[in-house]
């Protein structure tokens, strides 16, 4: 028995815990811009990177990878690295399309200039 991934377990969660005031646009040039329910996180981590007194201790550094959770079939056509979204007011390029291979991906983002 196939399971609806779509319908039974990606769609509630989008209703559940998704923002239904993003904004996607493809890059293909006369796109017009289509609005999604997406679930945005800014995911903060921590990386350790060796460093600091003489290589003895580790340098601390903070590095933020923005991650918008979608659902493929609010899309007229796949997110592709280059097209925007539009969430609160800020723009981000999708940097990297990670599919999940049921329906839904992660979209990482990175800041857009301007």
């Amino acid at each position: 028995m196939a399971i609806d991934w779509d319908g039974l377990v990606i769609g509630p969660c989008m209703q559940a815990f998704g923002d239904d005031t993003i904004t996607w646009t493809s890059a293909t040039p006369g796109a017009q811009p289509v609005v999604i329910t997406a679930i945005f996180d800014n995911g903060f981590r921590a990386l350790l990177v060796e460093g600091g007194d003489g290589g003895m201790a580790p340098d601390h550094i903070t590095a933020s990878t923005p991650i918008l959770g979608v659902q493929f079939s609010q899309f007229p056509t796949p997110p592709l690295q280059g097209d925007t979204v539009t969430i609160g007011g800020q723009a981000w390029l999708i940097n990297e399309v990670q599919p999940d291979g049921k329906g839904a991906a992660h979209l990482q983002l990175i800041e857009a200039d301007g």
